[in-house]
């Protein structure tokens, strides 16, 4: 195939996106996915993996489905990233490329906090989801804590769309007065980013199911042997269940390729993705995009599927040579399941001065419906 040769590291949800959307707007350049994994897992579902609405299986599908689309599929670990080279390592391969977009998200790092690694139950992973489910299906009663462990993670409503749906699932099953549930985050309140209006939302969504949330709350260390864990200030929480969100950080290969900035993340242009090396682009995750109010964009699919079609149209345009398009202007919307078969839905602007201009709907069984539509529309469209 003649033409220019594009990279896409990462098979998540900014990854597939780009690609799809360079094949649709080039016909004759050479596109590549490199992914470890063989398997795209949607991200999007897992929130019904925790209610075993969904298996991890169910919600993956194989990369290698690409090839169908004229989009090639590489199975391999990227080892190294060299900007001034144009080039890439993967295993011992090493690959050329015209234009590179970085979609390599967020690692998962929960070693980084003292004794979490041995005890409590990951939800940020499919198999950890699945985890938890079984566990919920046998626990009889005590405190279940949700721990948020520091600041960014991705997804920022999944740890309260988990606890609403912990509380549906211990009222089917007639044992939750049996049962405490609370949410231990360093935020002020849920959602800081997108405002007062969201975290209000949020907290009418969970208060009334009697689920606390202690905020302004820095873990230090985990104890799997007294099952509690500490407070910057000595206080101790206990926990009979423990789900925690691990602390995120940039892939390493990212790192040492030096495109990370000071606050452990890629600084690239908040319009177009693009970063100080030419024709690299980095989107979703891995970005750090610094919003008018002083706070980052936050780590969402959303954010990851946005920045894939603004770099997608921008790579054509370049290798077209035609008009640029519009640079990203900071949309984007959250689905909020509460367990209930209802949904909440937020939106907005987030580049929007001086602070992100969001809406929050209220949960209905539409907007639940309207979940699981788009989640059927990912799978038909993109895989």
């Amino acid at each position: 195939m003649a033409g220019k040769a594009i990279l896409v590291l990462g098979g998540g949800i900014g990854g597939v996106v780009a690609a799809n959307k360079l094949r649709s707007f080039l016909k004759e350049d050479r596109i590549t996915v490199i992914d470890q994994s063989p398997a795209h897992s949607f991200t999007g579902s897992y929130v019904w993996i925790l209610n075993g609405k969904r298996s991890a299986v169910q919600v993956e599908r194989n990369l290698s489905g690409l090839v169908k689309k004229g989009i090639e599929f590489v199975q391999g670990n990227v080892s190294s990233i060299e900007p001034a080279a144009g080039k890439i390592q993967v295993d011992d391969i090493e690959l050329g490329y015209d234009y590179l977009v970085v979609s390599l998200g967020a690692d998962l790092e929960p070693e980084t906090i003292p004794g979490l690694c041995c005890t409590g139950i990951n939800i940020y992973t499919a198999d950890g989801l699945e985890a938890a489910y079984r566990e919920l299906l046998k626990f009889q009663g005590g405190r279940i804590v949700i721990a948020i462990c520091r600041k960014p993670y991705k997804c920022p409503a999944a740890p309260y769309e988990a606890a609403l749906i912990v509380d549906d699932m211990l009222r089917r099953r007639g044992i939750r007065t049996m049962v405490e549930i609370e949410i231990v985050t360093w935020e002020p309140a849920p959602m800081p980013t997108a405002g007062p209006a969201m975290g209000e939302a949020i907290v009418s969504m969970i208060k009334p199911r009697g689920i606390n949330c202690r905020n302004n709350a820095t873990i230090t260390s985990f104890d799997p042997d007294l099952n509690h864990l500490s407070l910057e200030g000595g206080e101790v929480v206990p926990y009979d269940l423990l789900f925690y969100v691990p602390p995120h950080g940039c892939a390493q290969v990212v790192r040492d390729a030096g495109l990370t900035g000071e606050g452990g993340w890629v600084p690239v242009d908040p319009g177009t993705l693009a970063t100080k090396h030419e024709n690299l682009f980095v989107i979703g995750d891995a970005t750090a995009i610094k919003l008018p109010n002083g706070k980052m964009l936050p780590k969402a699919g959303v954010f990851a599927h946005k920045h894939a079609e603004i770099v997608a149209a921008e790579i054509a345009a370049h290798i077209k040579r035609s008009a640029m398009p519009e640079p990203y202007l900071g949309e984007g919307y959250c689905f909020i399941e509460t367990g209930k078969g209802t949904a909440g839905l937020a939106k907005g602007n987030f580049y929007a001065k001086p602070d992100p201009r969001i809406e929050a709907r209220k949960p209905s069984r539409l907007l639940h419906w309207g979940k699981i539509g788009f989640e059927k529309y990912w799978f038909w469209k993109y895989l």
